[in-house]
């Protein structure tokens, strides 16, 4: 959750606004390797083909997988649609996996996701574009820039930012440092990169960070440049067939990474999960709109002082608080998940978080205590209880 240690203050109104405000998080970083895949091998080409889609995937969660058509009228096949385009309809895990295609079109991710994630509700969305030669490159920023390429209809961007009063840029909220250090064991040349082009493929990933701000995507999203068609890699040639398989040792280390043992049981854990980091990654982006909307109408927000004493707040309260702390704030306060456990009853998701609080020089660790539940598609909180405690 996001909190700082309240300092003392004549009326306990005003000593639990401070502490409420001072709660802060990055969204991502990691919550360590679950376990890591056994002994992790390089791509072969006998791996086991897709499973066909069977009765009753259509109730499945489902992970989106998107790519882009050719760069142009008469040009190569896109190597990102290529290796996906034959993943659509199968069952992965208890996932159902959606692939759909892209124009290479200013404007076209937000159009494009807006009917996708409103029609599947995914609990992931990966991303796939053609990039640089001799790497699979992870992105880690999205900037809210465009270059001046002109896209298939030959058209410059309309405006120069892909959403007018949008922040600056995004960070993912991913550990792509593991995702990369474990995709370089399975044998793939991977990177982690932090400039995804100005062109399309960064638009998609600012446009999917930007609607994860705003509570449109619950789960996971990442953007990963995939090397040009026929080009070399090591040893080999860059074929669908190679990227493909690529495609799907990442999905393995998402589940890994994200999912973990009980996950395993219940695909409702990744979209808890998700939640989660969503809440911690708009209050450090200080997007208190998309910060407000992990939250009921209606819930409560309960701080725990290192006396016991308890201070209770409404939702618009404890919301109102925040946005004052990062008004008045020094420094920047960044809280990062340490851990995150979720457990299930009946309609309610609980999720406890070990965090890390770090603003300029001072730093804090606590816990936060979510009580959840799921409306009109999305897990939000009930119920909230922090308190800090001292390092482990």
């Amino acid at each position: 959750m996001t909190h700082a240690t309240p300092k003392p203050a004549p009326r306990p109104r005003a000593r639990a606004a401070l502490a409420l405000a001072a709660l802060g998080l990055l969204a991502a970083v990691g919550y360590g390797l679950t376990r890591p895949p056994a002994a992790p091998t390089a791509p072969a080409a006998g791996d086991p083909a897709p499973l066909p889609r069977e009765k009753g995937m259509a109730s499945q969660p489902v992970i989106l997988l998107t790519g882009y058509e050719p760069f142009g009228p008469g040009r190569p096949p896109n190597v990102s649609w290529e290796a996906i385009k034959d993943l659509d309809g199968t069952e992965w895990r208890g996932f159902r996996l959606v692939a759909r295609q892209a124009k290479v079109v200013w404007g076209a991710p937000a159009e494009h996701l807006g009917g996708w994630l409103a029609e599947f509700k995914p609990a992931a969305v990966f991303s796939f574009g053609t990039g640089n030669r001799g790497s699979f490159a992870l992105e880690s920023r999205a900037r809210n820039a465009r270059g001046r390429t002109p896209d298939n209809n030959g058209a410059l961007p309309p405006a120069p930012a892909v959403v007018e009063g949008g922040p600056d840029e995004f960070r993912s909220a991913l550990p792509l440092d593991a995702y990369a250090a474990l995709m370089v064991k399975k044998g793939y040349p991977a990177r982690v990169s932090g400039n995804a082009g100005q062109y399309l493929c960064e638009e998609m990933l600012y446009t999917l960070e930007s609607m994860k701000s705003a509570g449109r995507v619950d789960g996971t999203v990442m953007f990963c440049h995939v090397p040009p068609l026929g080009s070399r890699l090591r040893d080999t040639t860059v074929s669908p067939e190679y990227v493909q398989r690529f495609v799907r040792d990442l999905l393995e280390t998402w589940y890994v990474l994200e999912q973990g043992p009980a996950a395993a049981k219940d695909p409702r854990h990744a979209e808890v999960k998700a939640m989660v980091e969503r809440y911690f990654k708009t209050w450090s982006d200080q997007d208190m709109k998309g910060y407000d909307g992990c939250f009921l109408p209606d819930a409560v927000v309960q701080f725990i002082d290192d006396r016991g004493r308890v201070s209770n707040s409404g939702r618009a309260e404890f919301v109102a608080g925040q946005r004052e702390y990062h008004r008045t704030a020094p420094e920047k306060a960044v809280e990062v998940p340490e851990s995150i456990e979720v457990t299930f009853e009946g309609k309610l998701a609980r999720a406890v978080v070990y965090w890390k609080l770090t603003a300029g020089k001072r730093v804090e660790y606590g816990y936060d205590h979510f009580t959840l539940t799921k409306q009109d598609g999305r897990w939000r909180i009930v119920n909230l209880v922090f308190y800090a405690v001292p390092p482990k």
